[in-house]
């Protein structure tokens, strides 16, 4: 069965029952209790809204944002105690609220009327305590052997950040869960290495956060104690076709050309916005028959402007403009805001921080936090496979080694064109398999420079590259200033970055990106210094990834077949980033996704609990 919740909350017989709230709640062993200080209505800008009503929603959205940090939510509640400035009991706007903000739970509760808070305009104030499952704190996984079997309620296949999370959550529930991972890592493309002699780590995977709209992602960096890093924009960018600009604006182009840039650009802004991410193939009659580049030339893009257009795709997706669909890409760069705040390195863009410790603390504080045991690596699926219905324990997943773990439900979170590499028995039906045909990888390369100074910045650059030929096509500052490490990430991408990869030696490629450095930056002060370390990673020549950054449609593949990306299939369900609905292909969405599919899960095994009682094992 199901273990024992963190909590139970109750009311005893010899007290007056009220039902809104429970008198007692009793916590269990093996639980982290966290308490909150008290939240009051204030924004993030120090402002307090004049309302007594907004107070309170603001003070509950505060609150939610600390229990989040601590890696909680209002469902993890079980004491409530606030403060009303001059309580009268005749209006009382939080007797609405609080329900609906609880979504049903009924805590312990204590209401303290007070004549005053800590500052005049302040009217609403709320702290709570709430108890959170340890999924470390339970008895070891013990791995079986090879060739054994072993059972629980819930594979994940992929230990990359989707499937972290969703491991991570349904353990959280109460269900036994372990996630199989065929690197002998924790992480997927979120990958830190060290630099100068371990003095400093740089990622040559996903990099980057904000803390604005990417909340998971905020919220992990404060659960997890890591330092961020703001994104250097300070000084002028390069275009290595027409030199120094500066940054915000677009490069030096001709008049006409630099017009044109804007106007495809914004007309870009202006579509995405009326995409529903939700049913983005609403729009299939509109967009979907075209290419992105068919699409900008459509809306009148010159020579110049389709350049610029083929960075973008490039940059976000490793794909050139004539390779990806004007639908995937108008909801792809929707789900993240739209195209601007995309590409923005600023505040609320999808480049403002990065992490000083690397991002893949973020995958292994997930792991960490997870049973003992229960992230196997090493361990490649070759096949998922599924039983007559009623069966005790309907799925099975099998590894290469011969290992076979029974389960209720499986979560897929590798790549939508990986499933093709493992056998699923009842086979995938047409609809996904179709889409898993028609979505493919693009090519994304990492050449991260070291110096032993940060040379552009005395010459008034920020880092900042954009090059229609490569082998670079996008480069920024990625230096981490405190551990005295200057770097900059140069990425190939897309078909240049194809042509780069034809070189055969590490060496060669290091040397093709280096040279073009000083290319750009030569007539800026001078052939730039050598750099004393340079790392590189292709993602492409990576076995389990294949490529980069997320899976990607062609032109006439949403309408046909875009609801199939997260239908599931009997016990089966799928994940990752590009199922995302919010910041597809970053972080953010692969963490959302992966709350997504625990959620679906965990849903399923509570309705099973309480209609059929069915056995499910425990770790």
């Amino acid at each position: 069965m199901r273990s024992e919740p963190a909590s139970r909350l109750l009311s005893p017989g010899e007290v007056v029952p009220d039902p809104t709230y429970s008198h007692v709640a009793s916590i269990r062993p093996g639980v982290r209790v966290i308490h909150t200080a008290g939240q009051v209505g204030t924004r993030i800008d120090g402002t307090v809204p004049s309302s007594y009503v907004d107070q309170i929603h603001q003070a509950l959205a505060n609150l939610e944002a600390c229990l989040a940090a601590a890696g909680a939510s209002q469902r993890d509640v079980v004491k409530l105690t606030y403060y009303i400035v001059n309580y009268d009991p005749k209006n009382r706007p939080h007797a609405e609220i609080l329900p609906k903000w609880l979504g049903g739970l009924k805590p312990a509760t204590t209401l303290v009327p007070v004549p005053a808070l800590a500052k005049p305009e302040l009217l609403f104030e709320v702290e709570a305590v709430a108890a959170v499952r340890d999924p470390a704190g339970l008895l070891p996984f013990v791995r079986p052997p090879r060739g054994g079997v072993a059972m629980v309620d819930v594979v994940v296949v992929g230990a990359g950040l989707s499937g972290l999370q969703a491991g991570y959550d349904v353990q959280k529930a109460g269900f036994s869960c372990v996630v199989v991972e065929a690197r002998d890592r924790v992480g997927g493309k979120t990958w830190t290495v060290p630099v100068n002699g371990g003095k400093g780590a740089m990622d040559v995977g996903a990099a980057w956060i904000n803390s604005v709209n990417q909340s998971r992602m905020w919220a992990l960096a404060q659960r997890f104690g890591l330092e961020t890093v703001e994104q250097n924009v300070r000084g002028d960018a390069m275009s290595h076709e027409v030199g120094r600009f500066s940054y915000g604006a677009l490069p030096k182009f001709s008049k006409a050309d630099q017009d044109n840039v804007a106007l495809v650009r914004d007309k870009f802004e202006e579509l995405c916005h009326t995409i529903d991410i939700r049913a983005p193939w609403l729009h299939s009659a509109s967009f979907d028959g075209q290419t992105v580049a068919e699409l900008a030339l459509a809306l009148g893009a010159t020579p110049t402007t389709l350049s610029t257009v083929t960075v973008w795709t490039r940059a976000m997706l490793g794909k050139d403009a004539h390779e990806v669909g004007a639908l995937f890409f108008l909801d792809y760069v929707k789900s993240g805001g739209g195209l601007l705040l995309m590409r923005s390195d600023t505040y609320a863009g999808g480049q403002h921080l990065r992490i000083r410790q690397g991002t893949q603390s973020f995958s292994k504080g997930l792991a960490a936090a997870m049973t003992s045991g229960s992230v196997l690596l090493s361990a490649p699926v070759r096949k998922i496979s599924q039983f007559a219905h009623g069966s005790v324990m309907p799925c099975a997943v099998t590894t290469k080694d011969g290992t076979s773990i029974l389960c209720r439900k499986v979560i897929v979170s590798v790549p939508t064109p990986l499933y093709s590499d493992i056998e699923f028995a009842p086979t995938l039906p047409d609809s996904k398999a179709q889409l898993v045909s028609k979505t493919s990888l693009g090519f994304l390369s990492k050449v991260i420079l070291v110096y032993a100074q940060p040379w552009w910045r005395s010459r008034g650059f920020c880092g900042l590259v954009q090059s229609f030929s490569g082998p670079i096509s996008i480069a920024r500052d990625t230096s981490v200033d405190a551990d005295g490490i200057y770097a900059l990430t140069c990425f190939q991408v897309g078909q240049s970055g194809i042509l780069w990869s034809k070189l055969p030696t590490r060496e060669e490629r290091i040397a093709a990106v280096v040279k073009h450095i000083g290319e750009i930056y030569a007539a800026e002060g001078g052939p730039p210094p050598a750099p004393v370390e340079a790392l590189i990673q292709v993602w492409n020549e990576e076995e389990w990834s294949k490529g980069g950054p997320s899976p990607v449609m062609g032109p006439g593949t949403m309408e046909a077949h875009g609801e199939a990306l997260r239908e599931v299939f009997g016990g089966v369900h799928f994940v990752g980033t590009e199922t995302s609905f919010e910041w597809k292909g970053y972080m953010e969405g692969a963490v959302r996704s992966g709350e997504r599919g625990a959620a679906e899960v965990i849903a399923a095994l509570e309705q099973g609990d309480k209609s059929k009682g069915v056995f499910m094992a425990k770790l």
